[in-house]
């Protein structure tokens, strides 16, 4: 659909990209030990970022249809060279492995749900933005690069403790509900817990020094009432007392 008045004949066009993306594969098996991930992100996402700009450039005229069939195999290519496979490699590398299971599954379940939207959602997107279609992925690619640039770590020969360590000393600084997460990280809940308790028991001292303590009951301020003898029950007068003589006995 995509190449309908590109290129004279579209299922050529659909050919020549999934011929690119078999090439494109082959290229990342050779360059994904020899750089590092983050490296392979970054020239991914501006690839293809850049292949999105000439993409809509190109449908809006400023440049041969050819320029937009080059953007689109540029477009593949480079995202079999980075956000293809490395995503992948990297959850693998940044968890522990009794949670690489957990963290696959959620990733493959968010990555194919993306996948099943882009592919319902594509056709009203062309049909409206027209030569603009492709601008919504260069803003997430713009995003991603950002992201990666700045946020993502190296996992490349790296340990999950290695990389918890270098999260740790980049944000040694930033402290989350007073707690500075550079001590504190192994168990910063009951950290916090205990801190709490400290505090309350320090509160609690100080409220009853000052005698504002509240012991969840109030003082009797006022004398009890004296009860008198006659509120208490007469013991019945015996069978003795009343005839004056003791009962008679066999």
């Amino acid at each position: 659909m995509f190449f309908d008045g590109v290129i004279d004949n579209p299922q050529v066009g659909t050919t020549i990209v999934g011929a690119v993306n078999v090439v494109a594969t082959w290229v990342a098996l050779l360059l994904m030990d020899s750089c590092g991930r983050k490296t392979l992100i970054l020239w991914s996402s501006a690839g293809m970022f850049i292949s999105c700009i000439a993409i809509v450039l190109s449908l809006l005229g400023f440049f041969s249809n050819m320029v937009a069939l080059g953007g689109v195999n540029a477009y593949v290519s480079f995202f079999e060279i980075g956000l293809g496979p490395i995503p992948w490699l990297i959850v693998a590398e940044m968890f522990e492995a009794k949670y690489v299971a957990t963290a696959m599954s959620v990733s493959c379940q968010v990555n194919w749900s993306c996948n099943f939207i882009i592919g319902l959602a594509f056709p009203y997107m062309n049909k409206y933005l027209g030569p603009y279609s492709f601008g919504p992925f260069a803003l997430v690619l713009l995003l991603t690069f950002i992201f990666a640039a700045f946020e993502l770590p190296e996992t490349q020969g790296t340990t999950p403790e290695e990389l918890q360590a270098e999260l740790v000393r980049r944000n040694s600084n930033v402290v989350y509900h007073n707690i500075d997460i550079e001590g504190n990280y192994n168990v910063p809940l009951d950290v916090e817990w205990r801190m709490a308790m400290e505090q309350l028991k320090l509160e609690e001292e100080d409220a009853m020094k000052k005698g504002s303590y509240n012991y969840g009951f109030q003082p009797m301020t006022q004398s009890a009432p004296r009860i008198s003898q006659a509120s208490f029950p007469q013991e019945p007068t015996t069978w003795a007392s009343s005839m004056g003589t003791s009962p008679p006995t066999r």
